[in-house]
């Protein structure tokens, strides 16, 4: 119950921006919502307490777009204010997860927060690993009944570079991407890392997990736990490796979004190989929700969170600034359901999938909206570049504000379009549920 994620870089895209790409995939029915956090000044001595942890906070923090679990503290992806976007998934090691520990969320939250580039960001991240190692707290994928699945892998990136991170413990080792990385919810660095933790090598040999000859760490060989659908796992991280070399130089935001709906070659896909998973009753979790991160140019860039509820497949991608306001339908409103976007994307495709008609005629509405908002914000970024070099900090807030409302109107109407209705909240439905009644001819 992992995640999948890719990369691509300015120098493997068509427009020479970074695109980040995460898929969570998590429990069925589990509500989800997104989160904007302010920029903060903080004093000094000032703490901040994550589930398991307090911790110094940091004397300035940055503005953060996420997506997470409903009531949960971490984020399981999410970019800020500079540029920086950053996802995480589960992983099996063979070491003991370090109670009570930080899980992958928190650290996602924390590296966001307090980072202005992707190394600063690793920074972030392997400093607290290595001071307070990880804990699992069922986030991001995480499975209590898996022994030693409390550890992480991260893709961290900005306009200018992206790392490949995994942990384990208190130890992790570091891959400097190249050009385009992918990785999903088993290890995959091998001899392939350029930095490791201090330590980490010398406690494999004493484990007896490597040999003492001085060859380089097999960080996946020594340290990855067998166990659990590791098959899956290897071979969407193939398929999605597979895709990003094959269009390198030419991915584009389009291309990625539809890498991360991808669903195998069509003429037989194997058991596990889709990276947009669907949950059933034989699939107990799928892809919950989907963040594509576009960052560019490098020399001012103006971060784009594409954001998606459900599989990607049959779902719309907002794009989302942190110039504005996120409308209160993106965020929790007191339910304990998830926000009011993911009721109803989440009503809508339940039905889709019951009804072959329904199914055909909401891909094509969601086609033709998914075009226009591709268009639109084409044209919004251009404007908003202006606005920011004139400095009309306060229009740009006002127009970005408008802009992200405007397109969850337009997903609204296409609900009413498909006569999706919300039923109040009362006895029979505790926290308001969504039916479908039919489909407007």
């Amino acid at each position: 119950m992992g995640c999948d994620m890719v990369v691509a870089l300015a120098r493997a895209t068509a427009d020479g921006q970074t695109l980040l790409g995460h898929n969570s995939n998590r429990p069925r029915g589990e509500p989800q919502t997104l989160v904007r956090t302010p920029a903060r000044s903080h004093a000094l001595g000032e703490k901040v307490r994550t589930p398991a942890l307090e911790l110094p906070q940091a004397r300035q923090t940055y503005a953060v777009l996420a997506g997470r679990p409903a009531g949960l503290w971490g984020y399981q992806h999410g970019v800020n204010e500079h540029g920086v976007c950053a996802g995480v998934s589960a992983v099996r090691t063979r070491l003991s997860a370090a109670a009570p520990g930080l899980s992958g969320t928190d650290l996602v939250r924390l590296a966001l927060e307090r980072a202005a580039s992707a190394r600063q960001a690793v920074d972030v991240l392997t400093d607290l690993i290595a001071r307070h190692g990880q804990g699992s707290t069922g986030e991001a994928g995480h499975n209590h009944d898996d022994e030693g699945a409390s550890d992480n892998s991260f893709l961290v990136a900005d306009a200018r570079e992206a790392y490949a991170l995994e942990a384990t413990g208190n130890h992790w080792v570091l891959q400097v991407v190249g050009a385009v990385r992918a990785a999903s919810d088993v290890c995959h660095l091998r001899q392939d890392w350029d930095r490791i933790s201090r330590g980490l090598a010398d406690l494999a040999i004493r484990r007896g997990w490597w040999p003492e000859n001085g060859s380089k760490l097999d960080f996946a060989g020594a340290l990855a736990r067998e166990g659990g659908d590791n098959a899956a796992s290897l071979r969407r991280w193939g398929r999605a490796t597979l895709l990003l070399e094959q269009q390198s130089g030419q991915i584009d935001a389009v291309s990625l979004r539809r890498l991360l709906a991808d669903h195998g070659e069509a003429a037989a896909p194997r058991p596990g190989m889709p990276l947009c998973q669907h949950a059933s009753s034989e699939a107990p979790a799928g892809t919950a929700a989907s963040l594509m991160a576009q960052i560019g140019p490098a020399e001012a860039p103006l971060p784009v969170a594409w954001c998606a509820f459900g599989p990607p497949c049959a779902s719309v991608y907002f794009p989302l600034f942190l110039e504005g306001d996120l409308p209160p339908g993106f965020e929790e409103d007191g339910t304990e359901a998830g926000c009011r976007l993911w009721r109803r994307t989440s009503a809508l495709l339940a039905e889709a999938e019951r009804d072959p008609a329904l199914r055909a005629n909401l891909r094509e509405g969601l086609g033709v909206l998914q075009e226009r908002f591709d268009v639109e914000a084409r044209d919004f970024v251009t404007e908003a570049l202006s606005l920011r070099q004139r400095g009309a900090t306060h229009e740009l807030h006002r127009l970005a504000s408008s802009f992200m409302q405007h397109n969850l109107e337009s997903w609204e109407n296409v609900c009413e379009s498909f006569h999706l209705t919300e039923v109040g909240a009362g006895p029979a439905h505790p926290g308001g549920e969504l039916y479908i009644s039919g489909v407007v001819d």
